[in-house]
């Protein structure tokens, strides 16, 4: 009786194991699947696939404006969520659904239709030293979302439409992307000019000198206040174009995105980042696309021209 009794017990502890590891997976699929990232909107009826392939099984038949959670973007397919499983659905079949602050951003590119990439980087108030950082990108006929939201830092006192030399604050606007920098060599798969630092490379930020917001390269040290261009966080970098052509004296100099030294530690003006968002940045930025930087504050965006 008791050999009975012990295999029933042995019997009854697989079969609850066994449930309960389907009902984790269960769990595990739904909660997989329930992370996403922002909803898409279908223009047309369209077939969710089971993978992102024009010839792979369909799922089921979806019906026009419907709309679902994207958990990402896979080149032409979004992966989505749908009854709590994962599906895919051809990119040019749907548009992306946006907040009112990200149509506001995108709306500023009206007018400049070559642009087919945006960095923006928004703060709420100007005296804002953190910032998100987003990327988007004109592909399949509209406005996409391009890698992953980034968290980012700004000027140590924030953020400013009137930028003068010194001020620790971020210029607010819409800038074109200048070439890319970095004292390592240029990451593999890169398409943007890249240009390494060495030691006798230098950005010259005193107003007074004629090389004003210039990189030079020069055999020893400027005599002029200078920023060195191998320094730690300029070890991946990107020029922002904010008072190049022309060069205006006063208006500040040296403005780059680059390498933060953690998210709790503000620049003297210039756009920060971790590491691998840099790398990733400096990737996806293609020179076909004209890629552009906002930066601003919630409310200052309705003035940005």
């Amino acid at each position: 009786m008791k050999k009975i009794t012990g295999m029933a017990i042995i019997i009854l502890f697989l079969l609850i194991s066994s449930f309960n590891g389907k009902a984790s997976a269960a769990v595990t699929q739904q909660s997989s699947c329930s992370k996403t990232s922002f909803q898409i909107q279908l223009k047309m009826s369209a077939d969710l696939k089971e993978k992102p392939d024009a010839k792979a099984k369909v799922l089921k038949k979806l019906q026009i404006n419907q709309k679902l959670g994207v958990m990402e973007r896979i080149g032409g397919w979004y992966k989505v969520c749908y009854g709590n499983k994962p599906g895919y659905i051809a990119a040019n079949q749907a548009k992306e659904l946006y907040s009112s602050q990200e149509n506001l951003v995108l709306s500023k590119f009206k007018t400049r239709s070559s642009v087919k990439q945006v960095l923006a980087v928004t703060g709420n108030k100007t005296t804002d030293t953190k910032v998100s950082i987003k990327a988007y990108e004109f592909t399949y006929g509209e406005w996409r979302r391009a890698l992953k939201p980034m968290a980012g830092v700004v000027g140590k006192n924030g953020l400013s439409a009137n930028k003068v030399e010194g001020d620790g604050k971020a210029p607010m606007g819409i800038y074109s992307m200048g070439i890319a920098f970095g004292s390592q060599t240029k990451p593999a798969g890169m398409k943007w000019a890249y240009r390494k630092a060495t030691k006798n490379d230098y950005w010259i930020d005193d107003y007074r000198s004629k090389d004003y917001n210039k990189w030079v390269t020069l055999t020893k040290a400027p005599s002029v206040s200078h920023e060195k261009m191998t320094h730690p966080l300029y070890k991946y970098g990107a020029v922002i174009n904010y008072n190049r052509y022309p060069v205006v004296k006063k208006k500040g100099s040296a403005i780059f995105l680059h390498i933060w030294r953690g998210p709790n530690s503000p620049t003297a003006g210039c756009t920060a980042t971790d590491e691998k968002n840099v790398i990733s940045i400096l990737k996806w930025l293609n020179p076909d696309s004209k890629p552009h930087i906002l930066i601003s504050t919630t409310d200052h965006l309705e003035k940005i021209k």
